[in-house]
């Protein structure tokens, strides 16, 4: 028999909620297991920003005894803030292909979020201020993600749109392979764009004392050069710093360019290594076997993954994104990289997408984020 329960945010209550995809995708040689520490800190912990401005619950949907689908919902303040309307959200969705069991978490997240208010839903969305994951994959099942994108059965979208969700927006994920790169083209003109049009280019340094100006740097750029839109909401310092000490073992400044006009940042061309040949086939605990593992396979990773392209608006069209970009792949030939996806480009910013087929990229996946109305 069917039921579902509410799950308290406790590290007992919320093992089983954590555990479910993982006992899903077991056969599953796609599927990159999160690190089950890092998921549950950001559940529970005080650090998660996203659930102070909110309110959530965890539903977990049994089959008698057998945990078989689970969603986490809430009210997003910040974004209905913006909105002038209450908006719901929800995140870490994961079922058995049953549409019976998935149905029943849905309709126990529905009731809750309309009685709290809320007139549309939107998701799936991380359950934390996430610049790396977003939407669930609808194109490209053929393979693992790339550095803790979303990854899903086929079965998850279909079951969100029989549901009654339908698209609000695609993210893309561009394929670059780095042999196709003319970077010898490039090259010979960098020093000139930089001497004309005044700016400079520096390497990130990822060292812990200078991480809280990184971050100050990046979110002003990303402010200033993403369209205003009053449906999404733009990453604090605070939200960048965090992203960094999840992903801190592939975090490489070979790959993490910025610009800077005098001491005005500009402009930033930003990868990280590959996460997934590391974990991928691991059970997600925090073992010294797990971290052996994770060390070994680093060490010969050749791909990464690019989440970070901005310019300024008022630098778009003086080939800062160009020279951003050949500095950066210097860099991923030094660290022997073959393969870089470009991801995620917001379909609608146009700029985006153009440097990402500029830089090569070959459109492969698409992830979505569904929108339902109360």
């Amino acid at each position: 028999m069917i039921h579902v329960e509410i799950v308290k945010p406790k590290r007992n209550e919320l093992r089983p909620f954590i555990q479910l995809p993982f006992d899903i995708y077991k056969d599953d040689q796609n599927w990159a297991p999160p690190a089950r520490h890092d998921l549950l800190k950001s559940l529970i912990g005080k650090e998660n920003d996203f659930f102070k401005a909110g309110i959530q619950r965890f539903f977990l949907a049994y089959d008698d005894e057998k945990p078989v689908a689970r969603v986490l919902a809430g009210i997003d303040l910040r974004l209905s803030a913006r909105m002038k309307e209450t908006c719901g959200y929800i995140s870490l969705f994961e079922s058995y292909d049953n549409y019976e069991y998935a149905s029943s978490v849905l309709d126990a997240a529905m009731r809750f979020l309309k009685e709290h208010g809320a007139v549309r839903v939107l998701g799936p969305i991380p359950p934390r201020y996430d610049l790396l994951n977003t939407g669930v994959l609808v194109d490209g099942f053929d393979g693992p993600p790339v550095l803790q994108n979303a990854y899903n059965t086929p079965a998850i979208p279909q079951i969100l749109e029989q549901y009654g969700f339908a698209k609000w927006r695609d993210y893309l994920a561009y394929d670059i392979q780095t042999d196709n790169i003319q970077i010898q083209r490039i090259l010979p003109m960098v020093d000139r764009i930089r001497e004309r049009f005044g700016f400079t280019i520096r390497h990130v340094d990822f060292a812990r004392s200078n991480l809280v100006r990184v971050a100050q740097d990046m979110s002003i750029i990303i402010s200033e050069a993403t369209p205003e839109e009053p449906s999404s909401y733009l990453p604090t310092t605070e939200d960048i710093l965090q992203m960094f000490k999840r992903i801190k073992p592939w975090l490489r400044n070979e790959i993490a360019v910025m610009a800077y006009a005098g001491s005005r940042p500009i402009g930033m061309v930003v990868g990280f290594l590959n996460s997934t040949p590391s974990v991928i086939g691991t059970d997600g605990r925090r073992t010294p076997w797990n971290w052996l593992k994770r060390q070994l396979r680093l060490a010969s990773t050749k791909s990464a993954r690019c989440p970070l392209q901005y310019v300024v608006p008022d630098y778009q069209n003086m080939a800062v994104n160009t020279v951003l970009l050949a500095e950066a792949f210097k860099g991923v030939k030094k660290l022997g990289i073959t393969r870089i996806e470009g991801s995620p480009v917001d379909e609608t910013h146009v700029v985006s997408v153009n440097n990402t087929q500029i830089a090569g990229g070959k459109l492969y996946r698409r992830y979505r984020v569904y929108e339902y109305t109360l």
